[in-house]
């Protein structure tokens, strides 16, 4: 597979995020082979890695392009059903799946910085209080969002028993999003802010990377991992691939 040069497909390729990996792709050369989108599959070269950026009910239709081309997956699909993730569980035995529920480098960095303030602050005599806002226009239908999930399960899951988080959803504003953590100690507040005013900035990302993806063994990926190997030079703690969540809660 690693020796075929690299020919991109995107699923859900008239979508906001389908659009702009399809742009990045003609600034950077890189050749789109197949397309999916409501009007159906349209496929010239096989690709070697494949991008859905659509919805679960696509999903069947999705791993057996994979299963025929041999393709990497990319899959940035949120909120996919148990019996939708168990599709993707399955595909990993034959070929590597990335699970990305945020693609932003930005938001991999507020991940690992949440976990930094947890271990820090583990010692203390009270645990921070711990709150994610999400900011999302009114298009976004899944509350609170993906990404908000995985930040809070940052929290929960390096914060010491009894710590407490709470989530609050927003859907007005611009495209595209605003996650911002507070940690609330007394008299004082710590707040990390990540915000995205263009989706060309996740396509940017995925496409820094994705010569590595189609290089990886088989199994599930969560793309934290991805960055981690990559950026932070360090073993892949399990903590980093929780991060990431479950594909069946993206």
């Amino acid at each position: 597979m690693t020796d075929r040069p690299l020919v991109l497909g995107i699923v859900g390729a008239t979508g906001r995020l389908g659009r702009a990996v399809t742009s990045e792709c003609g600034r950077r050369r890189v050749p789109i082979g197949m397309t999916a989108s409501r009007a159906g599959w349209v496929e010239d070269t096989p690709p070697t890695v494949l991008v859905d950026a659509s919805a679960p009910e696509a999903l069947c239709d999705t791993v057996a392009r994979c299963r025929r081309t041999g393709a990497a997956l990319v899959y940035c699909v949120s909120n996919v059903p148990t019996e939708e993730s168990h599709r993707l569980a399955a595909l990993s035995a034959e070929i590597p799946v990335v699970v990305a529920d945020n693609l932003s480098l930005g938001h991999w960095l507020q991940t690992r910085m949440i976990r930094m303030v947890a271990g820090l602050t583990a010692s203390m005599p009270r645990s921070p209080r711990m709150s994610v806002h999400e900011r999302h226009p009114v298009t976004k239908r899944d509350r609170p969002s993906a990404s908000a999930r995985s930040l809070m399960r940052a929290w929960m899951e390096s914060a010491p028993p009894g710590s407490v988080g709470e989530t609050t959803s927003q859907r007005s504003g611009q495209p595209v999003s605003d996650h911002v953590v507070t940690f609330d100690l007394p008299g004082m507040s710590l707040s990390i802010e990540h915000s995205v005013s263009d989706l060309s900035a996740a396509a940017s990302c995925l496409l820094d990377v994705i010569e590595h993806v189609r290089r990886l063994p088989p199994g599930l990926h969560p793309i934290h991992e991805v960055y981690a190997l990559l950026y932070a030079r360090a073993e892949v703690r399990h903590g980093d691939r929780a991060a990431a969540g479950d594909p069946g809660q993206g």
